[in-house]
């Protein structure tokens, strides 16, 4: 049997990776001229850079064992330093009840909560609610935070307006996070919160997330698989 794997990213090699190991013959293409897809890690300014911000941070042993399988020792556990830039001043994430009102206001901060209690009686499941990430974000943060913190960035990012995004997006990167549990974690500090978005510390590889990839590239070719990078399409 022949497996053919489309994109040399983290789920196509992590499935590569696997195939070859159970002894079948698998050929990956990819279509850029470098693995790792958007976890890769490029040469720049005479250094290793990651080509964006990646934690690596797992419940399911199963991912935890493959990663490492392939990471081995090679990485350490950081301390998770995360900030929001918003009007020319640094929010600590995840949010801190005192350094929110503080710099954000009284006033503001009122506002916010309550847009976010105006979306607490729609049901889930009213017609009204339209599957886009617009739509999703708004009933789990409200409308002024949703304009405030999460439109710009968004936007910026994937370059396609929130009305017109699928709400795939918002479940598969914010999952159940909500402003709610932000709150919680804000006022209680609950140390036992485990939502990946509040997770505190991370393991990252000494040469950068993209040498996860590297490696899994490396190891399927030298155990016979085939990676082709920038391949020839035949019409």
């Amino acid at each position: 049997m022949k497996v053919g794997v489309i994109g040399a990213g983290p789920a196509g090699l992590a499935c590569a990776y696997q195939l070859i190991k159970a002894g079948i013959e698998t050929h990956i293409f990819e279509a850029s001229d470098s693995v790792g897809g958007l976890a890769k890690t490029i040469k720049l300014w005479n250094q290793r850079v990651d080509l964006g911000p990646h934690r690596f941070f797992s419940k399911d042993p199963r991912v935890n064992k493959l990663w490492l399988e392939v990471v081995g020792s090679d990485y350490l556990m950081i301390n998770r330093l995360s900030r929001i830039l918003y009007n020319n001043q640094f929010y600590q994430y995840p949010l801190k009840f005192i350094d929110v009102i503080t710099k954000l206001g009284a006033t503001e901060t009122l506002l916010c909560l309550l847009s976010y209690l105006l979306q607490i009686p729609v049901p889930r499941n009213s017609k009204h609610i339209e599957q886009t990430f617009e739509s999703w974000v708004v009933r789990k943060f409200g409308r002024r935070l949703f304009e405030k913190f999460f439109k710009n960035y968004s936007e910026k990012l994937w370059g396609i307006p929130c009305n017109l995004l699928d709400v795939d997006f918002a479940v598969q990167r914010i999952k159940e996070f909500s402003l709610f549990e932000a709150l919680k974690n804000a006022f209680l500090d609950n140390k036992s919160n485990e939502h990946k978005t509040l997770v505190e510390r991370f393991a990252y590889p000494l040469e950068g997330t993209g040498i996860v990839y590297e490696r899994m590239a490396s190891f399927i070719s030298n155990k016979g698989g085939v990676l082709i990078l920038k391949p020839e399409l035949i019409g």
